[in-house]
């Protein structure tokens, strides 16, 4: 009766260690997969941070070519409205030298007219003191109608220079609109690094010193990203982060920061507690000392 006992002992004992060891092998599974998981979400949370600093970066550079967008539509305006003005002076001037031209060809008609007259008169009266001084006299109005006609030939010459200087001018204004309107691309993480400065359309640059009662006006007011464009750029002295009072109607309204530069134009940020509430296109804008 005493070997069965033992017999079921030793077999709850066998169990008994086998259930412990299957409970330590799942513990120490169960670590395990704890501790990958928590290694798992670590990654993900830095890869999470990574993500938001990569989106803020990309935000910044959106804003910036929104305001590069603005720059450049008005730059294009002012181009138009120049090359509108060219044309409207070469169509005058082809007007003009026209009607020299018609001119010129009816003085070289009294030209012809006047030596045949003369000549005649001369075979005539050539044996008259009298026919001697109408001779002199038509002598001396063909060479006031010689001089007459080195005038006019002399204004054509000026005509035709002013004319090609005006056509140079606008072929280049030309030049400088096509060049501004083309596409950028959107900048991406690995363009980050390169400078705001290379993607400025280049123009021909005169720096002029400030002036302290330099005083120019709003164009554009963007609510939605807060910045207003100037035409003050750095024809007239004007460089980023310099600051500008705003007024209207001699009443200071606050001030802004200058961000980015054009030849004619600029774009700036509010300085608080001014914003674009408050400000409309055509208020006055001076340089602040």
């Amino acid at each position: 009766m005493k070997k069965p006992i033992n017999s079921s002992g030793k077999v709850l004992t066998i169990f008994l260690i086998i259930f412990i060891v299957l409970s330590l092998s799942l513990a120490g599974l169960t670590m395990f997969f704890l501790h990958k998981e928590i290694e798992r979400r670590k990654s993900v949370e830095v890869t999470l941070e990574k993500s938001k600093a990569n989106e803020a970066k990309i935000e910044a550079q959106l804003q910036d070519a929104i305001k590069q967008g603005f720059l450049l539509q008005e730059k294009n305006k002012e181009a138009d409205e120049k090359i509108n003005g060219l044309l409207d002076d070469l169509e005058l001037e082809k007007g003009l030298r026209e009607e020299l031209k018609s001119e010129n060809l009816t003085l070289k008609e009294q030209m012809g007219q006047e030596i045949k007259a003369k000549e005649e008169l001369q075979k005539k009266l050539a044996g008259s003191e009298e026919a001697k001084q109408k001779a002199a006299d038509l002598e001396k109005q063909l060479q006031a109608e010689l001089d007459a006609k080195q005038a006019l030939e002399e204004k054509i010459r000026e005509i035709e220079q002013r004319k090609k200087e005006l056509e140079e001018e606008m072929n280049r204004l030309k030049q400088a609109q096509v060049e501004s309107t083309r596409p950028t691309a959107t900048p991406t993480p690995e363009a980050a690094s390169v400078s705001p400065k290379q993607e400025e359309v280049e123009l021909e640059k005169i720096v002029i010193a400030p002036s302290k009662s330099l005083e120019g006006r709003v164009l554009t007011v963007d609510a939605q990203t807060e910045f207003i464009i100037v035409n003050l750029g750095t024809n007239h002295g004007i460089a980023a982060d310099k600051i500008l009072s705003v007024y209207r109607d001699k009443q200071y309204l606050g001030d802004v920061k200058i961000t980015r530069v054009q030849p004619e134009m600029s774009a700036a940020d509010f300085i608080p507690p001014l914003s674009s509430r408050q400000v409309r296109k055509n208020d006055q804008v001076i340089i602040k000392e």
